[in-house]
């Protein structure tokens, strides 16, 4: 068993399950240094973690900037997600243990400053192809970024025939960074209750939603696995700054 101390940066819907993930962090003169990120997996593959489970491991659902305690098994990494650590599994009530929250002051020391995020010309804004991320200089499928501007938040809802439901809901962050476009589908859930806890009807306008605050906000981004050829982008967790104080 190894034993990693992380600050939650994501935790994101994914199929039936959660993508949670964060730095790891240590605790030097009375505050907490960020290092790597790590994304807890519950198989070597990648496998989402049960939302159920994750629950019982803590108790409840872990919240943004929680610092948590956490054993795993080993490292997992794969060419194109190299954070990935498996977890000790069955997961074991109160096995997990949360030791506080990171205040909104301090997430600046969190922040990645990479030259610039998955950019595909070959596929557009919203993908990359197979591969991209182990043929970086420094491959990675996360990160924490203030983006240069938000360009816009939308969700609404499109009919898809081949869907069981008939209908494909629609939840897409256009972001700007290092003068890039990247076009993000949105999966963090805290987000969706926040903004759009009713979903627009096929029938109904989408929702366009405008944060209070744009320029000082944060994003944790993602990618996922390859799926047909492509990794896509992903709007994992949204950092908004705490209301101003009027003077």
């Amino acid at each position: 068993m190894i034993s990693k101390t992380l600050i939650v940066l994501a935790n994101s819907v994914k199929r039936s399950g959660r993508c949670l993930a964060g730095k790891e962090v240590v605790r030097t003169g009375g505050q907490w240094k960020a290092g790597g990120w790590i994304r807890p997996v519950a198989t070597p593959d990648g496998g989402e973690v049960p939302l159920y489970g994750m629950q019982q491991a803590l108790g409840y659902n872990p919240n943004l900037l929680e610092i948590l305690e956490i054993p795993f098994d080993r490292a997992a990494s794969l060419p194109d997600q190299p954070e990935n650590w498996l977890l000790l599994t069955p997961l074991r009530a109160k096995s997990w243990k949360s030791i506080g929250r990171l205040s909104w002051e301090e997430t600046p020391s969190l922040l990645d400053r990479p030259a610039q995020l998955w950019s595909d010309p070959s596929s557009g804004p919203r993908r990359i192809r197979e591969g991209f991320p182990r043929a970086m200089p420094k491959p990675a499928s996360l990160y924490l970024v203030k983006p240069d501007k938000i360009e816009s938040i939308s969700a609404w809802s499109e009919p898809n025939p081949s869907a069981e439901s008939g209908v494909k809901k629609r939840r897409v962050a256009r972001i700007r960074y290092a003068g890039v476009l990247h076009e993000c589908d949105i999966d963090d859930p805290d987000f969706a209750a926040r903004y759009y806890p009713k979903f627009p009807t096929v029938n109904e306008p989408r929702v366009e939603i405008k944060l209070a605050r744009p320029d000082a906000t944060l994003v944790c981004v993602s990618i996922t696995g390859a799926f047909y050829g492509h990794h896509y982008k992903i709007a994992a967790a949204f950092f908004e700054p705490p209301p101003e104080r009027e003077a």
